[in-house]
């Protein structure tokens, strides 16, 4: 019997980044299982009212600061609650994962995790 995938409710968050390309972007993240994990892609279930994240990377190996409260301000900072230090690989966000990515990363790929979607972004 296939086992059901954890319902749950996220704390969303807003993360500035910085490529190794130096293009800088925001990623969505959310809480679970006691950290901050970065999302930058969803796949949606509208109908069924949930969304499960494509790929999920843990916040806190990373240096970052926290804004609490979000920054304010003009531009991409605004409304942003975290922002990453050092520059990170464009294929850490999105694509096949190197084995090298692998170990030198936490990611959970395709996790069996749905979150309800009241509050997150797609």
């Amino acid at each position: 019997m296939e086992e059901e995938a954890k319902m749950t409710d996220a704390n969303t968050y807003k993360v500035i980044l910085i490529l190794e390309d130096g293009s800088a972007g925001e990623c969505g993240a959310v809480d679970y299982e006691g950290a901050v994990w970065l999302v930058p892609s969803w796949l949606p279930f509208p109908k069924e009212g949930y969304a499960k994240p494509e790929r999920m990377i843990r916040l806190d190996q990373f240096q970052h600061r926290r804004f609490d409260p979000p920054a304010t301000g003009p531009g991409a900072f605004r409304g942003a609650n975290f922002a990453v230090n050092d520059p990170l690989p464009k294929t850490l966000l999105s694509g096949e994962l190197s084995p090298q990515l692998k170990n030198r990363y936490v990611v959970l790929e395709r996790p069996d995790i749905k979150f309800r979607t009241g509050g997150i972004r797609h």
